[in-house]
């Protein structure tokens, strides 16, 4: 076997399978429904990072993928971050009472069965998205551009960049002991 069939073999096993990618999906769709149901100042639900970018890697290969969803509020008084990261901890808490649930900076964690899902609260000021850079502060973030970045270079280049994108996540994961973050691999 050449370096280059092992590689595209390995590329091809790091992609979500049909059922994986249909239960991810499926939680989603739930999440953003009951967001709907529970907050009435919820302006928007933005599914971002490596799922929404097709770069994540499966369970069987980094136990630690995770959804990352972006909940948009309107924020007239312009509370600080801790306090609708309060709220959505408690929205977690009741719609999943037997998950495990807690705040890692900037967001909400809820631990399904399946899947790790990240609940980044957001809002909008002047066409432009705040998350939280701390309990207290809020920081500029772009949700589109980077996936427009890799999206266009990945077409650019025979669609081959996504699948570098996950071979070195994977490396990542099993050789560099995640000595770098996974956003930054992505972004050089």
């Amino acid at each position: 076997m050449s370096v280059n069939s092992y590689l595209l073999e390995l590329a091809s096993d790091l992609v979500l399978s049909e059922s994986e990618n249909a239960s991810i999906k499926t939680s989603i769709s739930t999440i953003k429904s009951r967001i709907d149901s529970y907050f009435d100042d919820v302006t928007d639900k933005k599914v971002f990072g490596s799922y929404d970018r097709g770069t994540i890697l499966p369970r069987k290969v980094d136990a630690s993928s995770d959804i990352d969803i972006m909940i948009v509020f309107l924020n007239p008084n312009r509370y600080k971050p801790q306090t609708f990261l309060n709220r959505l901890k408690t929205f977690a808490e009741h719609y999943y009472s037997t998950s495990e649930i807690y705040q890692s900076s900037p967001t909400i964690v809820l631990e399904l069965n399946h899947i790790k899902f990240e609940l980044t609260p957001a809002y909008i000021s002047n066409g432009s998205y705040y998350i939280p850079n701390g309990p207290s502060e809020w920081m500029y973030t772009d949700p589109n551009g980077f996936y427009d970045k890799l999206t266009k270079c990945n077409v650019n280049n025979c669609y081959k960049i996504k699948p570098v994108v996950r071979l070195i996540k994977h490396w990542n994961i099993q050789k560099n002991y995640r000595d770098l973050a996974s956003y930054a691999l992505k972004k050089r």
